[in-house]
Order: C-alpha cells, then sequence, then structure tokens
C-alpha cells in the first residue's frame, strides 16, 4: 500500500475533485485524507448531504496531545459508499474547518515529538504494514498555502502535481517544481486536467516531469464531485481509474530506486568503517 500526495502549484486546477475521482474509481482500498491547510471541502460539497457529526481533522487534532492519533483516526473517517455493500473499502478524513487550524498541525506542542503533519505522516505510512491494508491518498492543496503539510510530501511514495494545460497554469507549476522535488523523497508525476494550449508531451517536455494521468473537461462530474449529488462512472472517472496504473508503477520504480539508494549507502558506511 501507499501515500500518494496530491498538490498543486496555485490557481485552482482542480486537486480536491482528482484527490476524490482517483478514491471513488481505484480498484484498492483507499482513505482520502483533505490535508490541505486552507481548509477542506469535501464535507461542505460532496459530503453535505451526509451528517458527519463534525468527524475530520479539526476534531482529530485534540488527539495530538493526547497521543491518541493512531486510534483516534479510525472515529474521524467517513464511508463514501455506505449503501453499496462494500466493506468499508473508500473512506474520507474530511478537512480543517478554517485554516488557522492548520497552525495545530504545523507545531510542535512538545520539542522532543514531530509536528502533527509528521506525525500523520507516520501514521499514514504506518497503515501499509497494518492489517487494514489501506492506500492513503493526501489531499494537501496548494503548495502556497500557510501551515503547508511539508512532511506528507516528503513522506509519499509518489506527489503528483495537478495543473491545466495552459500558459499560466503550466508556468505556476515550472516555478513551483524545484521545491517540490527539493522536499519528496518519492518521484513527481504530473496530472493535467481539462483543455489547454498545450499537450502531454508538451508539458513533460517543458517541465521534466512525467505526465501520469489526463483528466478530461467533463463539468457534469466535476460539479457533482464539488458539489454532491449521484455520480456515475462518466468520462472523468473512467480517466482517473485509467489513472491508477501508471500511479503504480511510478510508485514501484520510486520504491526500487530509494532501495538502491539504502543499498549505496549501506554499503557506503561498511567500506568507511573497514578503511
Amino acid at each position: 500500500m501507499a501515500l500518494t500526495a496530491v498538490c498543486s502549484a496555485k490557481r485552482s486546477p482542480g486537486a480536491t475533485v482528482t484527490a476524490l475521482a482517483f478514491t471513488l474509481s481505484w480498484a484498492r482500498r483507499v482513505i482520502l485524507a483533505e490535508c490541505d491547510p486552507a481548509g477542506g471541502d469535501i464535507a461542505a460539497g460532496f459530503l453535505r448531504e451526509v451528517p458527519l457529526a463534525d468527524r475530520g481533522l479539526a476534531r482529530l487534532g485534540a488527539a495530538l496531545r493526547r497521543r491518541r492519533l493512531a486510534e483516534d483516526l479510525w472515529n474521524q473517517l467517513v464511508d463514501l459508499a455506505p449503501a453499496n455493500g462494500t466493506a468499508l473499502t473508500r473512506l474520507v478524513l474530511p478537512g480543517l474547518i478554517e485554516p488557522a487550524q492548520a497552525r495545530t498541525w504545523a507545531d510542535q506542542y512538545d520539542s522532543r515529538e514531530p509536528s502533527g503533519w509528521e506525525q500523520l505522516a507516520q501514521l499514514f505510512r504506518s497503515l501499509e504494514s497494518g492489517t487494514s491494508g489501506y492506500d492513503v491518498i493526501a489531499d494537501c492543496g496548494r503548495l502556497t498555502a500557510p501551515y503547508p503539510p511539508t512532511p506528507l510530501l516528503a513522506a509519499a511514495d509518489v506527489v503528483l502535481l495537478v495543473a491545466r494545460p495552459d500558459l499560466p497554469s503550466i508556468r505556476a507549476a515550472a516555478v513551483a517544481l524545484p521545491g517540490l522535488q527539493r522536499t519528496a523523497t518519492g518521484p513527481v508525476g504530473l496530472v493535467l486536467v481539462g483543455d489547454g494550449a498545450y499537450s502531454s508531451a508538451e508539458c513533460a517536455a517543458q517541465l521534466h516531469v512525467p505526465v501520469v494521468a489526463t483528466l478530461p473537461h467533463d463539468p457534469g462530474a466535476a460539479a457533482v464531485l464539488s458539489n454532491g449529488g449521484e455520480h456515475h462512472r462518466g468520462r472523468l472517472l473512467r480517466a482517473a481509474a485509467r489513472a491508477e496504473a501508471p500511479v503504480w508503477r511510478l510508485v514501484t520504480a520510486g520504491r526500487a530506486a530509494g532501495d538502491e539508494r539504502a543499498a549505496a549507502q549501506v554499503e557506503a558506511r561498511g567500506v568507511r568503517s573497514v578503511g
């Protein structure tokens, strides 16, 4: 299982809709975690008809001081498909109610312990070795927001930068990518949303990162994922489903490269100790 971080440079290319489309269409068991420091959108949008009882990242913040993050996480998750007979295969952790709450996750209450974002990143990574077997898709929002979830980007098996294939969005992505690549330990891929002046090949060549997925302009499906309503497996969700395989190829390649780096470091330490 893997941790996938979804983010955007600036503007509004549709990172949350992209993350939600992946969650609803991928075959694997998925937890969508809304970690946008600017605040979550799913509770007031896609889940607006669902009684949430204040569940979500804002309520989970209280678990940091009690050191109960791992235990309390499961009480804050919402089933995205409660009526389809599946056994909790698609869950969501609704996001913050207001941007000021992001400071809770960026601060360190105890200098001996990691920040809230770091603890959350460790928890999401630990789900891989547990019996639950969930992937986590973390919607990290815009990279320019205050109190960003940088540890989630650093811990992710793959980081997906969402952009539109037009000049303003690609230019913003080009500015953001160097910093993002310094932060991320896993590979970075591009998700293109909607129509624009540039092809996938042109965007990949300009930004020097692979295009992992292209999602079509589908206003009806995007409106449902943004504002709620009955969703059908239309063009957007079909394209999102096709993205699962290339995302996993990038995860696999990144893990192989990480194993090679780790082996080289061990070998280098052994040579130094012998010398």
